[in-house]
């Protein structure tokens, strides 16, 4: 039998931790996205003295892979009804958000001397939110509150936003 690719070693050493790590956080009663942060930390080519991916280029390619399957089911549950429905206050949410998240980034940026365009960039990332990690923990604390869907409207208002903002900034920098 031929040796397995090292794509596949990868994902299994990923999924068995993952795994472990998974048991390890419920029984402790913790978010088991800080558990997968963890995972990531053990199975990383910087950890000494555990088995570590063998490629770094793989872990880019599970991670884009996983990626899409979050924002895949993301979408599943996305319902433009919904957000419409509330009206402007995750509208009016997101906009406060990435505004003032921009102006704590570029202040920040800008106390440690960076040129402008640099500020602007750092602003934008701050601006933008972790939708999946956040829809993920209401999921799993199994939290159903009249709030979460305004939570879950204004980040993807946000996230829709933010996008323009990248390209547009990153049109500005070309």
């Amino acid at each position: 039998m031929a040796e397995l690719p090292n794509l596949i070693k990868d994902l299994a050493l990923i999924l068995v931790v993952a795994g472990v790590v998974t048991l390890v956080f419920k029984r402790l009663k913790q978010p088991l996205v800080l558990g997968y942060i963890v995972a990531g930390f053990v199975v990383s080519p910087h950890m000494p003295y555990t088995m570590s991916v063998v490629d770094k280029g793989d872990i880019h390619t599970w991670a884009d892979i996983g990626v899409t399957f979050l924002l895949f089911a993301l979408g599943l549950e996305f319902s433009v009804k919904k957000i419409l429905k509330m009206g402007m206050a995750p509208v009016i949410a997101a906009v406060s958000i990435i505004f003032f998240m921009l102006m704590m980034g570029m202040g920040v940026a800008g106390a440690f001397g960076w040129d402008r365009m640099d500020c602007i960039f750092l602003g934008g990332m701050l601006a933008m939110s972790s939708t999946t990690i956040i829809i993920k923990v209401f999921d799993e604390l199994k939290i159903k509150e009249k709030y979460t869907e305004l939570v879950f409207g204004t980040l993807v208002i946000q996230d829709i936003v933010g996008i323009f903002m990248m390209v547009i900034l990153s049109t500005i920098s070309a």
